[in-house]
């Protein structure tokens, strides 16, 4: 789990160091141009199943903080992060339930669309890597099953900042089979410093 940790935390400080702007030829610092932002939000989490089995939503959260760094002047940008999130399914009929709380990095690549000063609207798409850190099941089931497994997806979102607020909406769509493959919708309001 150790080095799980700090892979996860090497990829992280890898991908702050390359979001900074390097300085000018006068080596003055350069304004960055890189957006940060802290947020926190809801999880309408499920996993689906090859056997069509039908389990409920599970409602979870998500807290973290993340990046758009633009691509050019064109409205390009990428975007990562690190979040901890609530992730899982649950079944009523058999009264089951899980919760995984996972530490997520996401990497996407969008397009933001500047209205006018103060309103801008994004669209991304990309992937996704996370890492169960811990949980619980409700049921007679052991969930060492669900521990120490590192998953991954693909995900779509849509934002719309006002100033430095942002509202977003992400779909996460898992490739990872555990019991099934996570199906995701995140929403988060994050406020950019």
């Amino acid at each position: 789990m150790k080095k799980v940790l700090f892979f996860v935390l090497a990829a992280f400080v890898s991908a702050t160091v390359s979001a900074q702007v390097v300085t000018s030829t006068s080596f003055k610092k350069a304004k960055s141009s890189t957006v940060w932002y802290v947020k926190a939000g809801a999880n309408i989490a499920n996993i689906s199943v090859e056997h069509g089995e039908g389990y409920d939503a599970l409602f979870g959260y998500n807290v973290g903080i993340a990046f758009d760094s633009p691509i050019g002047g064109s409205g390009v940008f990428w975007n990562s992060g690190l979040q901890l999130a609530t992730k899982g399914y649950k079944d009523s009929d058999d009264d089951q339930k899980v919760n995984i709380n996972k530490l997520e990095i996401p990497l996407t690549f969008g397009y933001k669309y500047k209205v006018n000063d103060d309103i801008s609207i994004d669209a991304r798409a990309g992937g996704f890597a996370n890492y169960h850190l811990f949980g619980k099941a409700r049921d007679s089931s052991d969930l060492g099953e669900f521990e120490d497994r590192i998953s991954a997806g693909i995900q779509f979102g849509v934002g719309v900042w006002y100033q430095k607020l942002n509202f977003n909406i992400t779909y996460q769509n898992g490739l990872v089979e555990e019991n099934g493959k996570e199906k995701n919708w995140m929403f988060s309001l994050g406020y950019a410093f």
